[in-house]
């Protein structure tokens, strides 16, 4: 074998991985996955609206309720609770609510994430208007909430949660005496 034939299959290798590496590049960073949020939301907004969410759903500060958490002087509380927080599923329906299925943390012996699904508008600025959770999962593994995920938030976007709402298996919230109060944007036993 001669040192150009050498050359040329060495270069025909280094360019079939270089096309590997640059298709592999090009589906991680370009998803065409209509519910990815990369689909609807500029990169540079997304950590702002996660932490937009998480002043909603993640654990409140200190001496806080719910007219107070807003406050400007708790927003990095909210940031650093919010790197803890994945939104795995995001769409943006026609009329104009943006629907989530966001994977967080939670605390119990059987597991350590669990998932909510919820949906809200936004103003120009990214701010939550009619933020709403429509449902809370039981703590179970991360994997198996992103194997469920498909059909909850399918089912969530069509208005058709009913058979999933009474699987307690997978469900946590809303049950007979947790709803979800739409004033207080909060998980209450006192909802009529």
């Amino acid at each position: 074998m001669t040192s150009k034939s050498i050359f040329k299959k060495g270069s025909i290798i280094t360019a079939i991985v270089i096309i590997a590496l640059l298709a592999a590049t090009a589906t991680y960073f370009f998803t065409n996955d209509k519910y990815h949020i990369n689909t609807y939301i500029p990169k540079e907004e997304q950590d702002s609206l996660l932490v937009n969410i998480v002043t909603y759903m993640g654990v409140k500060p200190r001496n806080t309720n719910w007219e107070t958490r807003h406050e400007t002087q708790h927003r990095d509380f909210y940031i650093r609770q919010s790197k803890d927080f994945k939104i795995h599923k995001y769409f943006v329906a026609e009329d104009g609510f943006h629907y989530f299925y966001i994977i967080r943390p939670a605390r119990h012996p059987l597991g350590n994430r669990r998932a909510i699904g919820g949906r809200f508008k936004v103003d120009d600025q990214y701010q939550l208007l009619a933020y709403e959770e429509l449902f809370v999962t039981q703590v179970l593994e991360e994997d198996y909430l992103k194997e469920i995920s498909k059909g909850l938030f399918e089912a969530m976007i069509q208005n058709n949660l009913d058979e999933h709402l009474n699987n307690r298996m997978i469900i946590e919230w809303p049950d007979d005496r947790l709803k979800y109060d739409r004033e207080k944007k909060e998980w209450r036993y006192d909802v009529k």
